[in-house]
């Protein structure tokens, strides 16, 4: 007997037929009922088929997928859907852990800079020349056409102006040789723009700022510039500010660590310009308040998936949120590990430091 056409499934139960429970709304404004995701999957899959959901919004695809023994592959452009998802997913992950029942690890990875590619290939005409000249003038920086270094690109009230390739991350390394560059052009604070940061980079810069006495400010590049016929610039803000340190217990072979928050600033970088004000003098009182999820890997490996060995979030309920784990995760001899952290605040921008233990 083969499976039924979904036009029948749709005929047989229209759309608006179909309810939320209380527990299922996760509040996303384009959300379908469970009910009816489960209906479409029974009558187009069989167990352990794959199902791909490539907008997938607030994950109802992956949640009823995973529910029913289907694997799943989800996609969205928007951060707020993917974090959402996540959420989601880690939530239904329990419930079955709950019960009894198997469940599967999944992982979150960025696949693609295809809004900028596009935006350099159409706009800019493949340059990376004019990509900075465009950045510069949207940060009100002068450009400057004769440079002491092909690091310094501009000045802005005295400082210089370093802005990262289009397609690129700012390393650890490319911190190093612009920090050298610019002390060594006589300055003494550097902008750093650049659209991806390395994790753990604050950390970097604030050694290189006492070893060649240059003040760095990590700058994300907003989006917004990449907007057809944008002429006002977006606000410019600081990358975020997360800290974090291990809360050792026991002794000898009972010893055991968990990561405590210490501080969070968020970057503000995704918010209105017409509510940054009021949001950045709270952000600067009450940091932690921008946390809407957190997740610890206690035993990250560079170039490695991060494993969520622990984690903790808000929910639409419950707006508790944990400062330090609770994990007891089992490190499997004594040495030196490195945590990683990752936050997701309540913009849905992820940061992400690490954290040396030693057990």
């Amino acid at each position: 007997m083969g499976k039924p056409d979904l036009a029948e499934i749709f005929n047989d139960h229209p759309v608006g037929t179909y309810a939320f429970s209380v527990l299922e709304n996760v509040g996303y404004t384009t959300q379908k009922p469970e009910a009816l995701l489960e209906r479409i999957i029974k009558a187009s899959s069989n167990e352990g088929d794959l199902v791909a959901d490539f907008f997938c919004g607030s994950g109802t695809t992956g949640a009823v997928a995973e529910r029913l023994g289907r694997r799943w592959v989800m996609s969205d452009l928007g951060r707020f859907a993917i974090h959402t998802s996540r959420k989601r997913l880690i939530d239904l992950q329990r419930k079955l852990h709950d019960e009894g029942r198997s469940y599967r690890a999944f992982d979150v990875y960025n696949l693609g800079r295809y809004e900028r590619q596009w935006w350099q290939k159409d706009r800019l005409n493949g340059a990376d020349a004019e990509h900075r000249r465009v950045v510069l003038e949207f940060f009100k920086a002068e450009v400057l056409t004769k440079t002491p270094s092909p690091l310094i690109h501009g000045r802005k009230a005295g400082a210089f102006c370093h802005v990262d390739g289009i397609d690129s991350i700012f390393t650890r390394e490319e911190a190093r040789e612009v920090a050298e560059a610019v002390a060594q052009a006589g300055g003494k604070e550097v902008y750093c723009l650049s659209w991806e940061f390395e994790m753990d980079l604050r950390l970097t810069t604030v050694a290189l700022e006492k070893e060649f006495g240059v003040k760095m400010k990590l700058i994300p590049i907003p989006r917004e510039i990449m907007e057809k016929n944008r002429t006002s610039p977006p606000p410019f803000l600081e990358m975020a500010v997360l800290e974090a340190t291990p809360v050792y217990s026991g002794k000898g072979k009972d010893r055991t660590a968990e990561i405590k928050l210490a501080k969070f600033l968020p970057s503000l970088a995704e918010v209105p310009s017409k509510e940054l004000s009021a949001l950045k003098e709270r952000a600067v009182k009450s940091g932690m308040d921008f946390i809407d999820f957190w997740a610890v890997d206690f035993e990250w490996q560079p170039g490695k998936p991060f494993n969520h060995h622990w984690q903790h979030y808000r929910t639409r309920k419950d707006r508790n949120l944990k400062t330090i784990s609770d994990a007891k995760h089992p490190f499997p001899k004594p040495g030196t590990y490195t945590a990683c952290v990752k936050v997701v605040d309540t913009f849905g921008c992820d940061t992400s430091i690490t954290v040396e233990i030693k057990i």
